[in-house]
């Protein structure tokens, strides 16, 4: 291991070890600490092909959508990547998603995204029941990345990627609160194999959480530790381990199989597993996810569909348009 790989693996891990207050019985990064992490709007997905692999995604990412999932995919945008998501949530909930990455030479990319989450009108009582309006809460993210290239760990068989995050959130509810967060990641990319495979990192939301009366929230910080496995060129597996701070350890497991056709197009049918316990003891489906893809030329469009047993299903669209390299040799399609 090389000096610069055991000085980004301990950035991770101290990112991943920041100190945050016990709130519960059995602390943090248990069962017991669900619900005791404010803006947790930051760990709803986004992204439909990759919420259609069960979130196993960190290792994959590779277009304007990394700017959610891991920042070092970044570093494998072509030229431009745009995305366009819409998600149908629980509840009434909409959340829309855009993200345009571009990049800047031959081994760095900068990226930023705008997030919007709408929770609908929701009855505002006073301490006795009475109904007095309605207020519409919202939450909004800006942020801004950056994916890097390594090109001293660069050889024939191996390919690092790193890639930084910076993230402004406001909430508008009936008081207004605002924080700012940031994601790292890596990647590393082995594509001169007999089975192409690749592993990542990533360290999510550490840094100021939002403060509405007198206590300011912990952020639900998130890491995860993912890994990819393209046994023939048509099929792609992947899984990934998370460890939340408000949330007992889960883990995800998703394939994804590519359909060619004429004139360029491929299509990509897509099924998951997430073992997340937040909705345990719900009755119905839920925990696995599925999905489907159309890749014509530059454009990509992507449909999920995700199950939360009696609480209902949710939807989620994605739109992608990503210029393929002058230069194609180095970087590879998904």
């Amino acid at each position: 291991m090389t000096r610069l790989t055991a000085a980004l693996l301990a950035l991770l891990l101290a990112a991943a070890g920041t100190p945050v207050p016990a709130r519960a019985a059995g602390g943090d990064f248990s069962q017991h600490a669900v619900g005791t992490a404010g803006s947790e709007f930051l760990n709803v997905d986004v992204d439909a092909r990759g919420m259609a692999m069960g979130g196993a995604y960190s290792a994959l990412t590779n277009d304007a959508y990394a700017m959610f999932w891991n920042p070092a995919g970044l570093a494998m945008v072509p030229r431009v990547s745009l995305g366009a998501m819409h998600t149908e949530y629980l509840a009434g909930i909409r959340l829309q998603y855009l993200s345009y990455a571009h990049r800047a030479n031959e081994s760095s990319v900068f990226a930023g995204a705008v997030r919007y989450m709408d929770g609908g009108a929701i009855d505002n009582t006073d301490v006795s029941g009475n109904k007095i309006g309605t207020f519409h809460p919202r939450n909004y993210v800006y942020e801004v990345g950056w994916g890097q290239s390594i090109t001293d760990l660069a050889d024939a068989e191996r390919d690092i990627t790193l890639g930084v995050s910076m993230k402004y959130l406001n909430s508008d509810l009936i008081a207004h609160a605002d924080g700012w967060a940031g994601d790292i990641g890596m990647q590393a990319h082995y594509t001169d194999t007999l089975m192409p495979f690749k592993f990542s990192a990533v360290a999510q939301n550490f840094g100021r959480g939002q403060k509405f009366d007198k206590v300011r929230d912990t952020l639900p910080f998130r890491g995860k530790l993912g890994a990819s496995l393209q046994p023939r060129s048509a099929l792609t597996l992947a899984m990934e381990a998370f460890l939340p701070v408000s949330n007992a350890p889960y883990g995800a497991l998703g394939a994804e199989l590519m359909l060619e056709g004429a004139s360029k197009a491929k299509a990509f049918l897509r099924v998951g597993y997430n073992s997340r316990t937040t909705f345990s003891g719900l009755e119905g489906i839920r925990g696995v996810t599925a999905g489907l893809g159309l890749r014509i030329a530059d454009f990509s469009v992507d449909y999920a569909f995700v199950p939360f047993g009696i609480l209902g299903q949710t939807h989620r669209l994605g739109l992608t348009w990503t210029l393929p390299a002058k230069h194609a040799r180095r970087f590879r399609e998904r």
